[in-house]
């Protein structure tokens, strides 16, 4: 029965996961809220007369690359400052709660089976469908808590109401759909990594498919859930049917998903596990083989994603004196880079904020180690001939490595789209070489992560709390006028002003020996504590 005794204990289960995530809970809450609303605070302040409201319109309307990432424009037609929050905010935020909603199912679903706590569980007196039932409804309770602060802090820096609830609801429900997506998901696969990949392999899937009606503006974009948020069309004459899009296909979702479970054994998937081959490649021996094994989906993932990124920052390069006219908020922050080209300052700050995505894809890698330790995986490996030095050496290269990749992927997509556009090849050695300058200050979140680890190991997830501080020093410094002490606490604004400005290698030195004098420290302190001391 999937209702009755199919439920026994939902609600108990409920609390549990409330209990067990009560940091983790409202981080993602807030964060996703946050991202509307401050933005909302600076994007009033910068487009603040209908002169500037209207350049933007004229440069994100005319340039596909944008429409891509941004969404088709609803409103453009008679803009306002709504309009322009919309597209530059909504459908990130929609993927942001979409995110929220698959790790916090994965985690209670399938990683539950995997680590097999679901059997004890269930030992006791729960029904068949509690666990899931109570993952899909903490993902839509924490999709509604992401609604009511959205809309509050909107309505208070002034925009109308009717267009802030449109908005706020449009990322909530594109974030409850992907919590049906990913509770089916889970029914296929028996890992939570692989349950992961697929929820999120969805995600990219109704990103393209909206991306593709939008520029094309065809019958496409309602193939998408991501396509129904921007369809409701906040503050440009709002469409509240739509939402119901949204709304039905959760419940059909979670329902096939309800249903799908009853088809399998607790710890199995649908789809039988595919064996692998007999011997293992010759570049898996070893802690360094074993390492990028383990993580190569993920970096060849991430360098896609920056790749994009970068192609969207070039393809604008020769449109961003246009979009800066008649903003005196940006015009005042690029008289740092008196001198130089206003496109090369564009570029400096976005190898900036590419580097930062960079460092969210270091840190999540160099945290695998700590991931393995846990789990009972890295003491094997280290009761063999490995020693500690070794594999700790495994896991810095694997990151070390696939860090270098990204951010390069990252540069090569801003040279390549840039060069297209301009016809001059030449640009992509010369900004896929400046993103490299970005590379010691990620290095220093990198060896931050590894002292913890090595140090302290129970704290370790406190270096996210670090990346936070340096995500808001690097964005929102001038929104939230930060003083110059402030700003300096972030690795990245020691960083020298490349493509902008000529490289200077002090400052690179100096953050490298400190990224390097914090991985030995972290190195000398893993070695001397015992495993699993977590």
């Amino acid at each position: 029965m999937i209702f009755g005794d199919g439920l026994t204990g939902l609600f108990r289960l409920t609390r549990l996961i409330m209990r067990r995530d009560r940091v983790r809970i409202p981080i993602w809450v807030c964060s996703v809220a946050a991202l509307i609303v401050i933005s909302g605070a600076s994007l009033r302040s910068t487009y603040d007369t209908s002169a500037a409201i209207h350049r933007y319109v004229e440069v994100a309307g005319d340039n596909p690359a944008l429409v891509v990432f941004a969404g088709p424009g609803y409103g453009f037609d008679d803009p306002n400052i709504g309009v322009v929050l919309v597209n530059e905010t909504l459908l990130w935020g929609a993927i942001a709660a979409a995110l929220m909603s698959i790790f916090m199912v994965v985690r209670h679903t399938r990683a539950e089976e995997e680590s097999e706590r679901a059997d004890l569980v269930r030992s006791s007196v729960v029904g068949r469908h509690a666990s899931l039932s109570a993952a899909i409804l903490i993902a839509l309770a924490m999709n509604l808590a992401v609604f009511v602060p959205t809309v509050v802090g909107l309505v208070a820096e002034g925009y109308a109401v009717s267009g802030s609830v449109a908005l706020a609801a449009s990322i909530a429900g594109a974030g409850i759909v992907f919590a049906g997506v990913t509770a089916v998901a889970a029914q296929f696969v028996d890992s939570a990594r692989g349950a992961l990949g697929w929820a999120s392999a969805g995600l990219g899937v109704a990103f393209a498919i909206r991306a593709v009606g939008d520029v094309g503006g065809n019958w496409a974009s309602w193939a998408s859930p991501l396509g129904w948020a921007l369809a409701v069309r906040a503050y440009a004459g709002e469409r509240w049917w739509t939402l119901l899009l949204g709304a039905a296909l959760t419940v059909a979702l979670s329902a096939a998903a309800l249903v799908l479970s009853t088809r399998r054994d607790l710890g199995t998937g649908l789809l039988p596990e595919r064996g692998g081959p007999a011997e293992a490649a010759p570049w898996i021996i070893g802690p360094a083989g074993l390492a990028l094994r383990l993580q190569r989906a993920a970096i060849i993932g991430w360098s896609l994603g920056l790749l994009v990124t970068g192609l969207v920052f070039g393809a604008v390069g020769n449109d961003v004196g246009r979009l800066l006219e008649d903003n005196p908020d940006l015009t005042k922050y690029l008289e740092q880079f008196a001198g130089v080209s206003i496109t090369d300052a564009y570029f400096t700050t976005a190898m900036q904020m590419m580097a930062l995505l960079a460092a969210g894809f270091a840190l999540s890698s160099i945290l695998r180690a700590r991931t393995e330790e846990m789990a009972g995986r890295a003491e094997p490996i280290i009761a063999t001939s490995t020693s500690r030095t070794a594999w700790w050496a495994g896991q810095l290269a694997t990151t070390a490595a696939g860090t270098v990749l990204v951010t390069v992927a990252g540069g090569l997509g801003v040279g390549i789209a840039y060069g297209i556009v301009n016809r001059d090849i030449g640009q992509v050695p010369r900004l896929a070489v400046a993103s490299l300058a970005t590379l010691p200050a990620v290095f220093v979140l990198i060896g931050v992560a590894l002292a913890l680890y090595g140090l302290l190991p129970r704290w370790v997830l406190v270096v996210w709390g670090v990346f936070a501080v340096v995500v808001v020093i690097g964005i929102f410094a001038e929104t939230l006028r930060l003083p110059q002490w402030a700003r300096n606490l972030s690795p990245f604004e020691q960083l020298p002003d490349v493509p902008a400005r000529g490289i200077s290698f002090l400052p690179l030195l100096a953050l490298s020996a400190v990224a390097a004098g914090l991985a030995v420290v972290g190195w000398r302190g893993f070695c001397r504590r015992d495993l699993a001391a977590a």
